[in-house]
């Protein structure tokens, strides 16, 4: 029972997978990660997949990134959403997402 306890506390300053749901019209075509407030953007963390409105997907962040990112969501009607502020450390973290301005 001791071995467990600093296994899970370590496991708590590690961001966590997550589940971004498309509640939009559009597909979402990127999902985008910085360290919060700095701006740099790495590629897209579904790569190649594109997720069509009224389907969710599962998404596992870099194991270096820190617990607060600020996350960019591109769509594929050219817009953009910026999620400042994320903390991918909660458990059991859902992003629900519609298109932004329609």
């Amino acid at each position: 029972m001791l071995a467990a306890a600093p296994a899970a506390a370590q496991q708590e300053g590690r961001p966590r997978p997550f589940v971004v749901m498309n509640l939009g019209p559009a597909d979402i075509v990127a999902v985008e990660i910085s360290p919060a407030g700095e701006g740099r953007y790495g590629g897209s963390l579904i790569g190649r997949v594109e997720l069509p409105p009224g389907n969710a997907l599962h998404i596992t962040p870099p194991s270096q990134s820190p617990c607060g990112n600020d996350l960019r969501i591109r769509w594929s009607n050219g817009r953009t959403e910026d999620r400042v502020g994320e903390d991918l450390c909660q458990p059991q973290r859902v992003l629900r997402l519609s298109t932004p301005g329609n």
